[in-house]
């Protein structure tokens, strides 16, 4: 069986009908544009290659870069921690000294507590970190941390002061460190 052809319907020819939703101006611009040669295909191709070439190597070099600098500031961080352990190799030097004292008794394993005790400061000095005052300071929480309250009258003290300093604070340039863990006056 042959298939039936299909009705010729007469009136305007196909390619200058109206399609709904497309316009005139479209048809006429369609018709302006010349068709791209096999050389500007082949140019514009090239030029696409360029541009996604660039755009790989600038991706391996972004990822070359980031794993530079993780691999320079684990080095910094590595390099700092070695300086910081050297320095508190001395500390230890000064303990072993003080544990040594034989003759001295009580009074030279003080001292050589003392010169230890001195040379940790330096240290910690040296490194930017500083003690908070706390005693006789009024409370602040950003420094502090209250762990006990006394009643006013008895410590003889202002309401909200710090009275006692169980376990001394430090900063760090200007950062806290540690809170000071404080008695205060209620």
């Amino acid at each position: 069986m042959s298939e039936p052809e299909p009705a010729v319907v007469e009136g305007d020819p196909v390619a200058a009908r109206k399609e709904p939703g497309i316009s005139t101006m479209q048809n006429a611009q369609d018709e302006s544009q010349p068709e791209i040669g096999k050389e500007e295909l082949d140019s514009l191709r090239e030029d696409v290659e360029i541009w996604r070439d660039r755009a790989l190597r600038l991706q391996a070099e972004i990822e070359n870069f980031r794993k530079r600098q993780r691999r320079l500031a684990e080095d910094r961080i590595e390099a700092d921690r070695g300086r910081l352990l050297r320095n508190f190799l001395s500390v230890a030097d000064d303990l072993e000294r003080a544990l040594r004292v034989e003759d001295g008794g009580r009074e030279g394993l003080r001292e050589g507590v003392e010169v230890t005790r001195r040379s940790l400061e330096q240290l910690l000095r040296q490194e930017g970190v500083e003690a908070i005052q706390a005693k006789g300071e009024a409370f602040d929480p950003n420094w502090h941390e209250a762990v006990g309250t006394v009643p006013e009258e008895r410590v003889d003290a202002e309401k909200d002061t710090v009275v006692d300093v169980t376990q001394p604070g430090y900063r760090l340039n200007g950062r806290l460190l540690r809170p000071a863990r404080v008695i205060v006056a209620r």
